[in-house]
């Protein structure tokens, strides 16, 4: 009777009809319905998609990382946010590079090119390239995402008045190829048909190539072979190949196809981190707190034998004692009592930097000298600091070959007569840059004139020192200045070292001023340890003479 009653179980829709309307939805709502709110959601999707990190997820992972790469990558972003470490790490790397440019033209451009109209010509556009493209600004987005997801995808968007790089959701790109400038790659045009994607805020050839697959999907013509700046014209179900005057690709490690991120070797110290801050929270707990024990009298002391209910106090007497003593008393501390003799009060000690230890111990496996990025009770190396921070320039350096041939080939694109080659150079470190630019200067002194040079130790473009050059002299800015007096000169003599010209001869000084002005200062990565701690800590003031004639 049972087996008559029971209904009879039936399958309305098989998975495949479901994905099928899905998929329905999707192009129905993402062609004739758009709001503000589903292109906010699309866009935060193109580079943020965080997946909390397990133990069993990131060691399956990282056994296989040829398969879990998109895995990776969102362990990356959920440990960003949840770990400021990992947080100021990539931040630390990704404004490192300064991307001081300079450039010159190709080995067959003759000496007497350069005053010829054609040559300027060039020049101008070169420089209105430069001035449109805040490549300083776009560049170092790309790094971050670099140092995220190994790879940066994007487009490369003329906007009139600007250059821009536009970003592509890694997830729906995919490495297809090499170059004699980078990668290569191909796109799935299934990213516009979710809801909240715009095609119309992508390039026209997206449009294009869209209404080609509707028209004809045919799988006989994909050739991955193609010459690069022809790719396009022929796609692979709803994959399209992204022609190199449209698409751009950046990796962190150029010589692996897969996308792994830098820091991969780090996730399994940042996994800890949550369990490591509850230890810690622990620690300060119970080192906080402190327990009061209490002797309670027996009925009869003299009596050794053990008698059941035989204390002086009524438990009820007793609790009423505790909780006026508790009441006077602050939380942290308890309060107990016991039939027992010579009880103290006890305590518990804990460890303040177990959760300290952890987070520089975890840093100092990424390579990166932690007195860098965080402040330390431990007296700085400076050797080692100096070391550890050319070890981290030489790593970030090694990113811009990239760039240059970024700025190589769409620069040369618009040139006419001529091919140049662009060099991007330098960190943001005052070290860097005083080097760079003691070098330019001393080269300049000698008669050698690198103006580009000494424009980029100093962070401009090389067309903007010039016209601050020019501006300076059709303004007649000098006839503005006034000359100190005598005495201002021989104060200003004291504390600055005397700057040398082409041509200039040194100011000759007597013995006597040899002694007052003492040795010259030396630079920071040129003294020992004692004279950094010494300058630092300012021990020689006072002495009769400049703070660095001891210290150095």
């Amino acid at each position: 009777m049972a087996s008559e009653n029971k209904k009879e179980e039936k399958i309305l829709l098989t998975e495949t009809e479901v994905w099928d309307v899905i998929k329905f939805a999707r192009s129905l709502y993402g062609y004739s319905y758009l709001s503000p709110s589903l292109i906010n959601a699309r866009m935060k999707d193109i580079n943020l998609n965080p997946r909390e990190a397990t133990d069993n997820l990131l060691e399956q992972a990282m056994k296989n990382p040829k398969s879990n790469e998109g895995l990776l990558r969102e362990f990356s972003q959920n440990f960003e946010l949840t770990s400021m470490v990992y947080k100021r790490l990539l931040q630390y790397l990704s404004n490192m590079l300064a991307f001081d440019i300079t450039y010159i033209c190709d080995v067959d451009t003759e000496k007497n090119e350069y005053n010829k109209p054609r040559y300027k010509s060039d020049t101008k556009i070169v420089e209105k390239f430069l001035d449109k493209f805040d490549y300083k600004k776009e560049f170092r987005i790309v790094i971050r995402e670099m140092l995220r997801n190994d790879a940066y995808f994007g487009l490369f968007r003329d906007l009139g008045d600007k250059y821009i790089l536009q970003e592509l959701p890694p997830d729906y790109c995919k490495i297809t190829g090499r170059w004699s400038r980078g990668f290569l790659f191909s796109f799935n045009m299934d990213w516009f048909d979710q809801a909240g994607v715009d095609i119309n805020m992508y390039p026209p050839f997206f449009k294009k190539k869209l209404n080609e697959i509707n028209k004809k999907r045919k799988t006989s013509t994909y050739k991955p072979s193609i010459y690069p700046e022809k790719r396009g014209r022929v796609f692979w179900n709803n994959w399209v190949d992204i022609p190199t005057d449209i698409g751009v690709c950046f990796k962190l490690s150029p010589e692996l196809v897969t996308k792994l991120p830098y820091f991969v070797p780090l996730f399994s110290d940042l996994i800890l981190q949550p369990l490591m801050r509850k230890l810690q929270k622990n620690t300060n707990m119970a080192a906080a707190s402190k327990i009061i024990m209490g002797e309670v009298p027996l009925l009869n002391k003299e009596i050794k034998a053990t008698v059941r209910d035989s204390f002086a106090i009524s438990p009820d007497l007793l609790g009423k004692f505790l909780y006026i003593v508790k009441a006077a008393i602050s939380d942290a501390i308890k309060v107990g009592a016991v039939p027992l003799n010579n009880i103290r009060s006890m305590d518990f000690k804990g460890d303040n930097n177990l959760y300290d230890s952890y987070i520089r111990t975890a840093l100092a496996t990424s390579g990166i000298n932690t007195n860098l990025i965080f402040s330390s009770s431990i007296k700085p190396n400076a050797i080692e600091t100096q070391l550890s921070l050319d070890v981290d320039e030489q790593m970030m350096e090694a990113i811009y070959p990239q760039f240059d041939d970024f700025m190589d080939y769409f620069i040369n694109k618009k040139t006419k007569h001529f091919e140049f080659y662009f060099v991007f150079e330098g960190t943001e470190f005052s070290t860097n840059r005083k080097k760079r630019f003691d070098t330019a200067m001393a080269l300049f002194n000698q008669g050698i004139i690198l103006e580009q040079k000494i424009a980029a130790s100093l962070g401009m473009k090389p067309h903007h020192l010039r016209r601050h050059l020019e501006r300076a002299k059709e303004t007649k800015f000098m006839e503005l200045l006034m000359p100190p007096s005598v005495e201002t000169q021989k104060q200003l003599q004291e504390f600055m070292p005397q700057q040398l010209y082409p041509g200039q001869q040194p100011q000759q000084t007597t013995e006597n001023e040899k002694k007052d002005k003492g040795r010259p200062k030396k630079d920071i990565s040129e003294i020992s340890e004692e004279g950094a701690q010494t300058r630092a800590t300012g021990a020689n003031i006072g002495r009769g003479g400049d703070i660095d004639k001891v210290a150095d």
